[in-house]
């Protein structure tokens, strides 16, 4: 018998990797497909070069023909040729926001606009670490700007602030990055300690556009009305983008069925998920029957990866421990805090006690439950999935139940397999009710 569940087992592990394996090859192929179509359509190159390309680079492999066609369009926005594009053609694989940023702190770092190419992109890093003067002898910079001004110029900081000399022997970096604090600093009244701490775990903060930067904090100040006390809290907010946060506000009036900009002022990080993901989890939710309002419990389910809230989504409804709460109104927690219940469901199990509120409770509370020594589910899981299957009172069905001394001790999972398995056999919901 042993052998027989051995077999089967391994057989169902095999049946697993070979759908993966499948599953991975299709969406391989299918990114490939997306690349070469890309590139005949935009470049006019032939299948055996699109190739070469993608051998020389396999970040391509990773990409879509929509996030290729972002960056590609984004650079012809900003003048780029398609000629000078396909020079260094790996500009593509860069991430939107990065190239966005580049160009505007070039321009703002007084680059002369016909000197700013794909290569001067592509070697942003090397090229920002040398000194301003030698910028200057290389002509990327005119030999009489003033470069800690010309980048001050695009922001409104106070002309009368400005610093009164500029030392061109400091890399061009350097200076860009003691403008930043001392820009942030007067914007939010941000002191330097925390400018540089929030530099050193957010070190997208680098290499952001101060008209970037300027336009992500007069949103927080002005759309959300958030105190400059609470971006100094939350300095993450200040990397955030201010084109992906405007495109939230147009997207979606609410999240988890209250005001949008309640939301986010409640929970700012979800203002650092791309739009197009928090569109995809609205999907995944509808798509798997639950309703958005079951989202109110862990509005930060929405600072997950989309594919990630799908594979957790997945592994509920596939987990018959777990899919008996797949109604229940707190549901979204159970797939917030993953990682928790997976751990104690293991546990859980063997005391044939799992309700939603112990797998996700906090720590302290959990450790009271268990030395407490109690094996009683928590009844409140089995009046939610009765009281939605039967369309019952919940007050009615509880004194019902409670004519059965020991119904607390029943797991939700039996319950459940017992009131599917007496479906099968044709009692209607008004039998079941009253013989509860």
């Amino acid at each position: 018998m042993l052998r027989k569940a051995m077999k089967f087992n391994l057989f169902n592990i095999s049946d697993i990797k070979t759908v993966y394996q499948t599953c991975c090859y299709c969406s391989n192929h299918n990114r490939k497909n997306d690349v070469i179509l890309f590139f005949q359509k935009h470049f006019d190159l032939p299948v055996p070069e699109i190739n070469r390309i993608m051998n020389k680079y396999p970040s391509f492999h990773n990409d879509t023909y929509s996030s290729l066609y972002y960056n590609f369009s984004n650079l012809m926005k900003f003048g780029f040729l398609k000629e000078d594009i396909l020079k260094k053609i790996q500009i593509l694989t860069f991430h939107p926001i990065t190239i966005t940023n580049y160009i505007m702190l070039l321009e703002e770092g007084g680059f002369i606009k016909s000197k700013v190419d794909t290569n001067v992109l592509i070697r942003f890093k090397f090229i920002s670490k040398k000194s301003i003067a030698t910028l200057k002898d290389l002509n990327f910079i005119n030999n009489d700007t003033n470069v800690q001004h010309h980048i001050l110029s695009f922001t409104t900081f106070p002309r009368e602030l400005y610093p009164k000399s500029c030392d061109d022997s400091l890399s061009w970096n350097q200076v860009q990055t003691n403008l930043f604090k001392l820009f942030v600093g007067w914007k939010i009244k941000m002191n330097l300690q925390k400018i540089q701490y929030a530099q050193s775990i957010y070190h997208r903060l680098h290499n952001k556009s101060f008209r970037r930067t300027e336009e992500t904090i007069d949103i927080l100040l002005n759309e959300f009305n958030f105190s400059e006390d609470k971006i100094r809290r939350h300095s993450y907010l200040i990397h955030s983008d201010p084109d992906n946060t405007k495109a939230i506000l147009e997207n979606y009036n609410q999240l988890c069925g209250i005001d949008i900009k309640t939301v986010l002022s409640k929970h700012p990080k979800i203002i650092l998920t791309p739009w197009k993901s928090i569109g995809e989890i609205k999907k995944h939710f509808k798509d798997f029957n639950i309703p958005e309002s079951a989202l109110k419990k862990a509005p930060e389910i929405y600072t997950l990866g989309s594919n990630t809230v799908y594979e957790r989504l997945c592994k509920l409804k596939e987990t018959p421990e777990l899919a008996s709460f797949i109604d229940n109104p707190q549901v979204a927690r159970l797939i917030y805090y993953d990682k928790k219940v997976t751990n104690r469901l293991k546990y859980l199990i063997n005391k044939n006690c799992i309700s939603l509120n112990l797998l996700v409770t906090n720590d302290s509370s959990f450790k009271r439950f268990n030395s407490n020594g109690n094996d009683k589910g928590k009844t409140n899981d089995i009046m939610v999935y009765l009281t939605k299957e039967l369309g019952e009172d919940k007050i009615k069905l509880r004194s019902l139940m409670e004519r059965h001394p020991y119904w607390q001790y029943i797991s939700l999972l039996n319950i459940r397999k017992t009131y599917e398995y007496l479906k099968t056999k044709q009692f209607t919901k008004e039998q079941l009710c009253q013989c509860t």
